[in-house]
This record gives structure tokens, C-alpha cells and sequence, in this order.
């Protein structure tokens, strides 16, 4: 049988739109994975990266548990914050004087959060719930010096202290209730006391409403050193009314899943994702919740894992921690962007001798090739160090940067960490921003539908006050993306909303008297 294939006017537009998809899909494949690194282009400073240690909760740290987080050798976390509770009970504060005292020995930062006042300065007389008396800011103020000093005492110098832990939400453990005023009177009043920095308001989500008032209130912001907060279902996004302040934005506490073991693979990667959202998110430092424990960078012995041995969380933490040292800096980079790199994360950072590290995560379950751009003409070598399903931060092959950078295989659902050994730009001024663009535009998020996170892109032909918000389907707004003055040339925001429910919500690019919108869809 005889089959006539019939041309019409409507199918040859379609055929050669099929052929303009493919060309695109094509190209966008090739930019996709490119990873523009740009080492003079600064971000944040980072401190440091920890966790927990609540001992009257918590059996204390051994020695060798000490050596194993803060050490920076191999087989090592290289953790460099201790985050450690004020108890109300005076009582009790020798308990933490020994781990805190070993761990500062060893340079590390050492910050203290208080869960509640004593009972006796609240108005329901308990250290569980209740607000502070309004008669009794200054003699709070004093049981927090107090603290800074008895340390002090026994050779522990601490690098900050908290007003509260998480104020924003009632529960039914140790705890106290703070207002967005009560905070912010606090701060004000009495924040220059306490003997050391300050940190606050540390809230359960980064809540804005508990932190704003005090970055605009002249007095309070110039006693406050931190801004710190958790990101318990929301609050991880750039901060830009912290930074027009002047303030560091600290990360210090979160848990990405209790429910996980902290040798489940690949849910254990889960953290190294998320330090690179936190990274990206222009904070200063990352610090977990517990540092012994099933679910924490070194076992306790239950839910499968052996007590004091690094879990597969831990060693994805080290990954960060180990050479990402305190007062190296971030450097800016794009990419990379597009179809299969969704899942696909790097970071860069550079020492005082201005020698790179770089960070990439691979949370697909295949492996992705990654082109990594530092500049028109480099010179050195990267060593490699990958943590896997098989390997723990394992020393891979070295990669010669010569050239306009280098070319790399991730390997599925990894982390890996580039440290440079000698590396040079030899033509700095090579090392530039893409063409700016010729006009401002809001582009179309990717992926979408999405779940839970996308990437949203926007270019600026110059620089703008700049406003990128995002909205449910009944116009109320759900999310702050940026809010501050923004470079000129294209960016870009990685968006998780994990908190929100599945639906249709829109985002809005606001640059001057320039606006756009557009759609995106969430589907849990």
C-alpha cells in the first residue's frame, strides 16, 4: 500500500519550530554546564562551620569525639564553632566548661544560646513558656555577662551569646516567649551589657518581623553584632537588609531530617545541599544541631551507628568545614543552569593567598560533567576530595587548571571539594561578567512544575534597587527573594519551598519602575 506524507501550511511552521526546540535544547545543554567562577567578585566572609553540644541534655563529648570534630586531618570534621546552651540554673554551667575549654584551645569559636531566663525573671515563674518581666531586662542582661565571664574564668573566651533560642514559638520544653518590641527593647536597652558580641533573634525560620525592627532602629542595630537565625521550614534566602546594615548573617541550628540516620545514603547528602543553599544565601556560617548523635556528624551508638565514629552526614560536612577555613571568602560564580543540572550545586571560595576552593554537590543519580571556568588564562593544580555511597571524603585525582580552567565528572549523588595547590589568574582582567544585558527582564523559572526547589533568573542592563518577591494564587506574599540594591548583569536565586503547599504562585521582579511577572507551579 502506497502512504503520501501531505505538507501543510500548518505543519511545516510546526516542523520547523521542532527543529528551533531542538537547536535550543541543544545549546542550552552546552551552556548548562558550564560553571563561571569569578575570583575578584567577593561575598560574604565566612567564620565557620559546627554544631551542638547541650550537655545537660546530652552525654558530654569524649577526648577522642573532641579530636575527631575540631581536628582538620584526614578522617577528621574539621568543625571550627561550638555552639554551646546557657543553662537558667547557675548550677549548672560547670558542665560545659570542659569540651568548651579543649575545643577553645584548639582556636575554636565558641557561642552560647540561652533556651530561658531563670524562672524568677518570668512572668510565669517557670523556665518553660512565659515572657521575661518587663521589670527584668537589666538583670537578664546580667545572667547573660555573668555566663560570658565565669567561662572567661576558666579560660574560655566566647565569641558570642544569644538573647534567646528560637523566641518566635511555643513549646513545651525549656523556653521563653519574645515579641518583635520585646526583642528589639532588649537589643536596645541593654545589649551592649552582656559582655561579648551579641547574636539574636536566632527565630525558629529567620523570621524578618523579629529582626528587622532591630536592623532599623539605629541604637539597636549598633549593639548587635550577628544577625542569627534557624531555617526550621523557611528563612533560608539572602538577607539584604542585614548586609546594607553591615551585620553577618549566621545559620545556627538546623536539622535536615531527625527521621534520617546519619548513614543513610544518599539522604545523608541532603546537608551538603543544603550548606550550599546556606552558602549561596550569603550567610557566614553553618552550624547543625547536635554533633553526637544518630542523626548528627558523629554516631552515638543508636539507630545503627557506631558511637564516636563520623556518619555519612559528617563527612559531607567535612567536605565544607575541612577546607573552607574561617576568614577565607566566598567568591561569586553562575552555573551551572538548565535541563539535568537542577540538581547540581557549586560554591567557590579563596583563601588570604587567594587560592580557590570550590564546592560541588551532585545530587542526581547519574553522573554530570561540569565545565569550570576561572578565567581567560590560569595556571595550577586542584586536588579532589569526593564523599560518596563507597567513599569518605577520599582523595581523588588531581586536575591540572591549566587554561581557562578545567573540565570534571561528578560522580552521581556525590559531594566533591577542588582545593587548589598553586593556582594562578594570570590575566585577571579576563576574569569578567558576561555582555550586560541590553534590557531588564524576568525570566521564566526552571524547572517548573517543580518540587521543592527552581531557579529563578533576572537580568539588569544597570544597577537597580531590586525587589524579587513571591506570591500565592491570592496575591498574598509568601516569600522575600531579594530586597536591596542589586549589580548590573544577569542573576541568579535558587528558590526551596519546601514550607509551601503544592499550587500555582506567581513572583515578581520589581527594578526601578521596571516590573514583571510570571508563573510558576509547585507540585509536592
Amino acid at each position: 500500500m502506497n502512504y503520501k506524507i501531505k505538507y501543510s501550511k500548518r505543519l511545516i511552521p510546526g516542523i520547523l519550530l521542532y527543529g528551533l526546540v531542538l537547536l535550543v535544547t541543544f545549546s542550552s545543554k552546552t551552556y548548562a554546564q558550564d560553571t563561571h567562577i569569578y575570583m575578584d567578585s567577593t561575598a560574604q566572609v565566612i567564620r565557620g562551620y559546627g554544631a551542638a553540644n547541650i550537655v545537660n541534655w546530652r552525654p558530654d563529648m569524649t577526648n577522642s569525639e573532641i579530636n575527631e570534630a575540631f581536628g582538620t586531618g584526614k578522617g577528621q570534621l574539621g568543625f571550627s564553632i561550638l555552639r554551646l546552651r546557657i543553662p537558667p540554673n547557675q548550677n549548672e554551667w560547670s558542665a560545659y566548661v570542659s569540651t568548651a575549654k579543649k575545643a577553645y584551645d584548639m582556636g575554636i569559636k565558641i557561642i552560647a544560646s540561652p533556651w530561658s531566663p531563670p524562672g524568677s525573671l518570668k512572668t510565669n515563674n517557670s523556665t518553660v513558656a512565659g515572657s521575661l518581666k518587663v521589670d527584668a531586662y537589666g538583670q537578664y542582661a546580667a545572667h547573660l555577662k555573668a555566663f560570658v565571664n565565669y567561662m572567661a574564668n576558666k579560660g574560655v573566651k566566647l565569641y558570642a551569646v544569644s538573647v534567646q533560642n528560637e523566641p518566635d514559638i511555643n513549646v513545651s520544653y525549656e523556653s521563653c516567649d519574645w515579641s518583635p518590641n520585646q526583642m528589639l527593647r532588649f537589643v536596645k536597652e541593654y545589649g551592649d551589657s552582656v559582655g561579648t558580641r551579641l547574636m539574636a533573634p536566632e527565630s525558629f525560620q529567620f523570621r524578618r518581623a523579629m529582626s528587622d525592627p532591630i536592623l532599623n532602629d539605629s541604637t539597636a542595630a549598633a549593639h548587635l553584632d550577628i544577625v542569627a537565625g534557624h531555617i526550621y521550614g523557611g528563612g533560608l534566602a539572602q538577607y539584604p537588609l542585614a548586609q546594607k546594615k553591615g551585620k553577618e548573617v549566621w545559620m545556627t541550628e538546623h536539622i535536615t531530617d531527625s527521621q534520617d540516620l546519619g548513614n543513610l545514603w544518599p539522604l545523608s547528602l541532603d546537608v551538603g545541599t543544603e550548606m550550599q543553599k546556606v552558602m549561596q544565601a550569603d550567610m557566614s556560617a553553618y552550624v547543625f544541631w547536635y554533633i553526637v548523635r544518630y542523626y548528627g556528624p558523629i554516631g552515638d551508638g543508636s539507630n545503627r551507628t557506631i558511637a564516636g565514629a563520623i556518619t555519612k552526614r559528617g563527612y559531607v560536612m567535612s567536605q565544607f568545614s575541612r577546607f573552607i577555613r574561617p576568614g577565607d571568602v566566598r567568591v561569586k560564580s553562575l552555573g551551572p543552569i538548565g535541563r539535568d543540572f537542577t540538581n547540581v550545586m557549586v560554591t567557590a571560595y579563596k583563601d588570604s593567598a587567594n587560592k580557590a576552593i570550590i564546592v560541588a554537590t551532585n545530587a542526581n543519580s547519574s553522573s554530570k560533567t561540569i565545565n569550570v571556568i576561572l578565567g581567560d588564562s590560569t595556571s595550577g593544580t586542584f586536588h579532589t576530595y569526593i564523599t560518596s555511597d563507597a567513599k569518605n571524603v577520599a582523595k581523588g585525582n588531581d586536575i591540572d587548571a591549566s587554561g581557562t580552567g578545567f573540565t570534571t565528572t561528578l560522580p552521581a549523588q556525590s559531594i566533591t571539594t577542588f582545593v587548589a595547590d598553586t593556582l594562578h589568574i594570570i590575566t585577571t582582567a579576563t576574569e569578567k561578567q558576561p555582555s550586560l544585558p541590553g534590557s531588564f527582564k524576568l525570566l521564566q523559572n526552571y524547572p517548573n512544575p517543580f518540587n521543592p526547589s527552581t531557579i529563578i533568573r533576572y537580568r539588569l542592563p544597570a544597577a537597580r534597587q531590586v525587589t524579587l518577591k513571591v506570591y500565592d494564587i491570592l496575591g498574598r506574599e509568601v516569600a522575600t527573594l531579594v530586597n536591596g540594591k542589586v549589580s548590573a548583569g544577569e542573576h541568579l536565586v535558587h528558590y526551596d519551598a519546601s514550607h509551601l503547599a503544592s499550587g500555582i504562585y506567581i513572583y515578581r521582579l520589581k527594578a526601578g519602575n521596571f516590573s514583571q511577572i510570571h508563573k510558576m507551579t509547585l507540585i509536592k
